[in-house]
């Protein structure tokens, strides 16, 4: 009987391997998000949220009044093909949660790149996003953009799509003072989601964070989470030995428990309860909720501080990770109406790379107002 050879054998095996490598890899070219769902355990399922058939939208107030016209504004400066690109129908569930702190080339957002528009329509988009959050919170993605440009320096960063103009912009439902309808801009390590309901808006779930964290903008050196991080370790140091005890956790900081794809994960409350604080500790509790929310604009911002300093006894501050160096511990804040969470990544001193997030348990996604009840 014929047989091969051992070096034809060994040829024709190192061959099988290199197709089957090549197929894989060709095919994770063509389906990004499967590689990021095998490797990096992403989740990017639909959120289940079964939408009521019919809406009794409040009447709309002033600030949703100039949103929905800024809105309009921008979507009417974009072409037939920018627009259709950038619009889906409100009760699109797999675009209303497709968001993520991976690259576009990881995870595809779907929407309209920043990178499409011309300068007057970016103009208008700046416009939307200046009316939508506060003046902080604009800052936050102007340095978030530059941070991200930082990072385009190789053709395998370039394949795997880094770099600001590639993050997307959507609309789900069409600017309306009188239906619901959704707004997301973002990217690697951003997702702004906002849920207008007449004269009520929604930000969870929101993410920021950021990598690098260090960067240079318009001359100035920038540390692009520090006062959310500086607020919580000022928080820190005004415990008391036996507070402290209470509020750390473990000595290694954690991930993100509700990052992209966990819609409905409920999470202990643990740490420290605002009841346990005296006044002025209280004060440096919201001081870290502020830090956050702060990048809301100021209407939408008051009436959620509103919620959170009536429930500030029944919410919790929990750390986890090294103490005293600004921003590389993990913290979590956990109410009833807030879950907010930063989670540096790898270990680094100082810390270049973290996850914030921001959810509503009571509201992701404006649920309690879109949603059908359970």
């Amino acid at each position: 009987m014929y047989s091969l050879n051992p070096m034809r054998r060994a040829l024709i095996y190192i061959l099988g391997v290199v197709a089957v490598v090549t197929a894989i890899g060709f095919l994770l070219v063509l389906n990004p998000d499967t590689g990021a769902r095998i490797f990096f355990g992403v989740d990017s399922s639909p959120v289940e949220i079964t939408l009521r058939h019919s809406y009794r939208v409040p009447v709309a107030d002033e600030k949703t009044v100039a949103i929905v016209a800024t809105a309009t504004r921008f979507l009417g400066s974009l072409n037939d093909n920018q627009r259709q690109a950038a619009t889906y129908t409100f009760a699109d569930n797999a675009q209303r949660s497709n968001w993520s702190n991976f690259p576009e080339g990881m995870v595809p957002r779907g929407g309209l790149k920043l990178g499409a528009l011309s300068d007057s329509q970016r103009g208008n988009l700046e416009q939307l996003l200046a009316e939508l959050l506060s003046e902080d919170g604009v800052k936050n993605i102007v340095y978030q953009l530059a941070a991200e440009d930082t990072l385009v320096s190789s053709d395998w960063l370039r394949l795997m799509k880094y770099g600001s103009e590639f993050f997307c912009l959507a609309f789900l439902g069409a600017p309306s003072t009188t239906e619901p309808w959704m707004f997301q801009f973002g990217g690697h390590h951003l997702a702004i989601n906002v849920t207008v309901f007449g004269p009520d808006v929604s930000f969870s779930p929101m993410l920021t964070g950021g990598q690098p964290l260090h960067v240079s903008h318009e001359g100035e050196d920038i540390f692009i989470t520090h006062k959310e991080a500086a607020a919580a370790q000022t928080f820190m140091e005004s415990l008391t030995e036996d507070q402290r005890k209470l509020a750390v956790r473990g000595d290694q900081a954690i991930d993100l428990l509700l990052g992209p794809g966990e819609y409905g994960t409920v999470v202990d409350q643990e740490g420290i309860k605002g009841s346990a604080l005296t006044v002025a500790q209280k004060e440096l509790l919201f001081g870290v909720i502020t830090a956050r929310l702060g990048f809301m604009n100021d209407d939408d911002y008051a009436a959620k501080m509103e919620t959170v300093a009536a429930e500030i006894d029944d919410t919790y501050f929990g750390w986890w990770g090294p103490q005293g160096v600004l921003g590389t511990g993990y913290f979590r804040v956990t109410g009833p109406s807030l879950v907010l969470e930063y989670s540096p990544q790898n270990g680094e001193d100082p810390p270049d790379h973290a996850h914030s997030v921001y959810r509503d348990p009571k509201n992701d996604y404006g649920s309690a107002w879109i949603g059908v009840p359970e």
